[in-house]
C-alpha cells in the first residue's frame, strides 16, 4: 500500500465574540470592530495542519460554521414580528462576512507559505463540516475537541465524535486541553 501525502486538509475552526475579561487579559483580537476570542484547540489545530501541509505540499480550508438563522419570525409574547428575506440574506451575508475576516487572521499567523482557502457556512456544525469535506474531496480533518465533559456528550453528543464516524477521509482530533507533564 503506498501512502500518498495530504493535498487538501480541512481545519474546522471555532471562534465567539469576546467577552470583557478576554479583551481585558490581551486574549481577543479585534476583527472588523468587534473582538473576537478563538478557541485555543482550534488554534492549535490550526498549528498542527500548517505543520502537515508544509510537509505535504498541501492545501489548507479554514472554515467557520455561523448559526443558523433557521426561523422567518421572532416570537415575543403575542407579537409575531416577521423578518424578510432579505433581512435574514443580510444577517447571514454580516456573518459570513466577519467570520472570513476572523478566518484571515488565523491564516495570517499561521498559515504562511501555505495556500488556504478560506469559507464560511452557516448551519449545523457536523452536517457542514461533512459536507464541506465531500465537496472539496479532503484527505484529512484537523478538527478541535470541544472540551465538553462526558456527560454533556451523553445528552448532547459529540461532533467530534459523530464526525470521526461519518467522515470519508481520516480525522485528527486536537485535545481541548493540553496537559502539562507533572
Amino acid at each position: 500500500m503506498t501512502v500518498q501525502p495530504f493535498a487538501r486538509i480541512l481545519v474546522p475552526i471555532d471562534f465567539q465574540p469576546a467577552t470583557d475579561e478576554q479583551i481585558a487579559a490581551g486574549h481577543a483580537v479585534l476583527v472588523q470592530q468587534q473582538y473576537i476570542d478563538y478557541a485555543s484547540a482550534s488554534l492549535r489545530s490550526i498549528a498542527l495542519a500548517a505543520g502537515l501541509a508544509k510537509l505535504s505540499g498541501a492545501r489548507i480550508v479554514l472554515l467557520h460554521v455561523t448559526p443558523p438563522l433557521a426561523y422567518s419570525s421572532m416570537y415575543t409574547g403575542s407579537l409575531t414580528v416577521g423578518l424578510s428575506q432579505q433581512v435574514m440574506a443580510e444577517v447571514h451575508k454580516a456573518a459570513h462576512d466577519t467570520s472570513i475576516a476572523a478566518l484571515q487572521v488565523v491564516a495570517d499567523r499561521y498559515c504562511a507559505g501555505i495556500e488556504v482557502e478560506l469559507v464560511a457556512r452557516p448551519g449545523v456544525a457536523l452536517s457542514v463540516i461533512l459536507g464541506e469535506a465531500e465537496l472539496r474531496e479532503v484527505d484529512l480533518i484537523v478538527l478541535a475537541a470541544s472540551g465538553r465533559s462526558r456527560v454533556a456528550r451523553f445528552f448532547v453528543g459529540s461532533t467530534a465524535d459523530r464526525i470521526i464516524r461519518e467522515a470519508s477521509c481520516p480525522v485528527l482530533v486536537v485535545p481541548a486541553q493540553v496537559s502539562t507533564p507533572a
